[in-house]
């Protein structure tokens, strides 16, 4: 067994192995030789791990959008929730830590609470089964939620460790290579599964046009096959029991001191030192264990309380890293909306989903690691001395750049958002919708006349720096009247004494509407300003629905999209993404008419179904052709034919641009051949690109999405610098009884983070999601500059050094110019053993966030 040491002044400060302590026989030279000895029960651990990696992030990477467009929950809500699961995920390590070192093993930890995790992934398929309106929603899918949260949490400090447990004691090089294998197979199960979970939810199935069911489904048939690959080996398995509670020793450890601190009269050097007042080493079975495996005196817990004090150290210069994870972890909440304001398309009608963003992340990982090490740490070690906490400051600066980026390009999105109406106001749009007439249009006493041509309306609410003279009306909420004048052509009303010099409405604040105008009288409605989410590349579309044919009755008439290049033969209901319809009183009492009887001819009300107002749905790109539909596409409890009985109304909607929010008018054309009223030869006004007449309410998203790869590679740089070097400095300045709580505190951090970001979104102190952007990057700027004034009192660099034997972890190095060169490059230039060979045994991509 090697000896301890501590280096002294006429050494190098870089510890050695000592002459007395090679390599264990154990160790293969060749790699015949390393293949035969190899311990096959491995194989079982990383295909388990990769099976979970990818159950993980195939779920993780589309939650948000199921959030918003099945449980219905709004933007803040779904940034609230996806994160507040991010708190579990990585709140709960801490107890599967605990259970697994204290109580039960890594194995029998890893066993069941996978068990709890296949279960929870079951759960959270099944209840996406379920469309929005189902009783099931949130409560189902919240139950899948938190048990996956604890089955993640328990499992994860457990499996790389319980994997290097297999090896013998001195096959370092053999652990090295298993710990590559199992780095691997964690990225290539998150990068593969990041990358087609948004293909799995984009398709249409169970008669809906997207398929959670399979997003989901896939994921927990993968976590159930990742049980079972553990399982399989299972009688071979080295098991080493559990050893002690070390979250239970240390805490008893520092009420013990301060206990006695308060009933001390000396003083102590530091206040943990006063444990030491009552310990007993003849009492303690740990100090006696230790004392006759050294063979000399030896105090376990004194070097306990030393081991501790080491750990406040560093846990102290953990304070900004959750400021680091509330921004880093916006990539799968607040920045997956910002893709959902963008431009999807890179060429042609091939879209990048704002999900599959994220598998940027981790292939710039892959690339970014070797060119770090091989490349940018050599060549800024030639001009300044590289420590970890210097590394980490350059990138928390990183980290708050990207969010600058990010702000810059919110700015832009911005420009393709609506401008709404603030508190006490509503805007107002009146639409032409009277063939060969044209008239102005005024709120009363105001003097504001607008002039509208038939298919006309006012611009749509984009935001500009100017107030455009023919933008909406910028009205107080509450009543409102208007008048019309000088109608100029065929503007004949239908009757003959409908009077349309004086409309009154009453608005809400912050609501934005339409008047449209037809030759039967005005009907009015709220616009739905919200850009489609669905993320893939919808635009939203509204319907009003006003033809000389009594629309419903006992046919129950519906309206449908039917997609094609050309006019299909016939619609089929059981191609969702090709059928889109809007449908009166379905599953009981539910509509997609949002004025169902609200029909204004002057002041009056009529009831007349005629004339009727559609809710506005998210419509894929593409060409559309609209029909009456007779009868029910599908309802509640009942099968989905086949084929459906639909009116031919010749006309079509083409639009493959992202995010705009259109309103389409079906209006009589009694100009056609053909033509007689009350349904027989229905023919409905069109332009000449053969759409009907539409105005366009909210403008096209316009940024396109490739624009968030800046501030994802820059992120992506500061991970570099600041995760991964953060977690090797902590490692190596933690002894090794107190590495599996240092890998806890780890974790916590980004629970903690991800909790700052759902508090600030429950405070909702940003209107403005660029000014929020900034907002982070600044709080971010600021405390990585606190935290670079921390780092220079940081002067007592210790690291402790692994040779095979835990107990040679003790080693230290005191000397901070050379801890400066002391990186995984210098250490191979230079032949020396790596400070922190033993750090690979707890990384996995949780805890670097790969």
């Amino acid at each position: 067994m090697a000896t301890r040491r501590k280096t002294t002044g006429n050494e190098s400060s870089l510890s050695k192995r000592d002459d007395d302590a090679p390599l264990a026989p154990t160790e293969p030279t060749t790699w015949g030789g390393i293949a035969r000895a190899w311990p096959k029960t491995t194989f079982c651990i990383v295909s388990n791990e990769f099976c979970e990696r990818f159950s993980f992030y195939g779920m993780r990477t589309v939650l948000t959008f199921y959030l918003l467009n099945v449980l219905k929950f709004s933007n803040d809500q779904s940034t609230i929730f996806f994160n507040s699961f991010n708190v579990l995920c990585y709140s709960t390590p801490i107890l599967g830590s605990i259970i697994a070192d204290g109580y039960v093993g890594k194995f029998w930890t890893i066993f069941t609470v996978s068990i709890l995790y296949a279960a929870g992934q079951v759960v959270l398929a099944i209840a996406s089964t379920k469309d929005s309106s189902s009783s099931f929603h949130p409560w189902l899918d919240l139950i899948g939620l938190i048990t996956i949260g604890f089955g993640t949490g328990g499992i994860k400090p457990c499996v790389n460790s319980f994997g290097a447990d297999q090896f013998e004691k001195g096959q370092v090089r053999m652990l090295s290579l298993f710990f590559s294998m199992f780095y691997f197979s964690i990225n290539a199960g998150s990068m593969i599964s990041t990358f087609i979970a948004p293909i799995f939810r984009s398709m249409s199935c169970m008669g809906q046009d997207s398929c959670y069911p399979l997003a989901f489904g896939i994921p927990a048939v993968l976590m159930i096959v990742a049980t079972c690959l553990f399982m399989a080996a299972s009688f071979w398995y080295k098991k080493k029991p559990p050893s002690e509670n070390v979250f239970g020793v240390i805490f008893g450890l520092i009420f013990g001191a301060i206990g006695n601190k308060f009933r001390a009269s000396e003083k102590k050097s530091h206040w943990l030192d006063h444990y030491m007042t009552t310990h007993d080493c003849t009492r303690d079975k740990r100090c006696q264990e230790m004392k006759l495996e050294k063979g000399k005196d030896y105090c376990h817990k004194g070097q306990y309380v030393d081991d501790v004090k080491q750990l406040f150290r560093v846990l102290i210069m953990f304070l900004p890293v959750p400021i680091f994870w509330s921004l880093y972890d916006q990539q799968g909440s607040i920045w997956l909306i910002q893709g959902t304001q963008m431009d999807c398309r890179l060429w042609g009608n091939v879209l990048f989903m704002p999900d599959q963003v994220q598998v940027l992340n981790a292939v710039l990982i892959l690339v970014f690691i070797p060119i770090f090490q091989i490349i940018i740490y050599p060549i800024a070690e030639k001009f300044v001395t590289l420590t970890y906490l210097r590394k980490m400051v350059c990138g928390g600066l990183l980290a708050a750049a990207a969010f600058g980026v990010a702000g810059l390009v919110q700015t832009e999105v911005n420009n393709s958002l609506p401008l709404l109406p603030k508190s006490g106001q509503a805007y107002v749009s009146f639409f032409n919708a009277i063939p060969n007439c044209t008239f102005d249009v005024s709120p009363s006493g105001k003097e504001d006349w607008r002039t509208l041509n038939f298919g006309e309306s006012m611009p749509d609410l984009k935001k500009t720096k100017k107030q455009s003279a023919q933008e909406s009306f910028h009205l107080s909420a509450g009543s409102n009247s208007f008048q019309l004048r000088n109608f100029v052509g065929d503007c004949i009303f239908t009757p003959n004494s409908l009077k349309m010099d004086q409309l009154t409405y009453t608005f809400k604040s912050k609501k934005v509407y339409h008047v449209t105008v037809t030759k039967n009288g005005a009907l009015m409605g709220e616009i739905d300003t919200d850009k489609a989410e669905e993320g893939t590349g919808e635009f939203s579309a509204g319907i009003i629905y006003a033809l000389d044919y009594k629309y419903g009755g006992d046919e129950l008439d519906n309206l449908v999209f039917c997609r094609g290049d050309t006019k299909p033969t016939e619609c089929n209901p059981r191609k969702p993404s090709d059928f889109y319809y809007w449908e009166q009183k379905y599953n009981k009492d539910d509509s997609d008419l949002d004025a169902y009887d609200f029909y204004d001819i002057g002041n009056e009300k009529k009831s007349d179904k005629k004339y009727v107002l559609y809710s506005f749905k998210p419509v894929k790109p593409g060409k559309w052709w609209i029909f009456l539909l007779h009868g029910r596409p599908r309802s509640a409890g009942s099968t989905t034919p086949k084929t459906v009985d639909v009116t031919d109304l010749d006309v079509s909607i083409e639009l493959r641009r992202q995010g705009g929010v259109y309103l389409y008018a079906l209006i009589n054309d009694p100009t056609a051949d053909n033509y007689t009223s009350g349904g027989a030869g229905l023919k409905v006004y069109k332009n000449q690109d053969g759409a009907p007449i539409h105005f366009q309410a909210v403008p096209d998203n316009s940024v396109n999405i490739l624009w968030q790869v800046p501030q994802i590679v820059v992120i992506t740089a500061g991970e570099i610098l600041f995760s991964i070097t953060g977690y090797e400095f902590a490692y190596s300045q933690c002894a090794p009884s107190m590495k599996a709580v240092v890998q806890a505190a780890w974790l916590f951090t980004t629970a903690i983070g991800d909790t700052i970001i759902v508090l600030i979104t429950l405070w909702s102190p940003f209107d403005n999601m660029a000014t929020m952007f900034f907002a982070y990057a600044g709080v971010m700027a600021v405390v990585i500059v606190l935290f670079a004034f921390m780092s220079h009192f940081y002067y007592d660099y210790k690291s402790y050094v692994a040779s095979g034997d835990d107990s040679q972890n003790e080693a230290l190095i005191d000397d901070e110019d050379d801890w400066g060169k002391m990186n995984a490059g210098y250490q191979a230039d230079h032949g020396q053993p790596r400070k922190t060979s033993n750090l690979e045994e707890y990384l996995d991509e949780d805890d670097l966030k790969f």
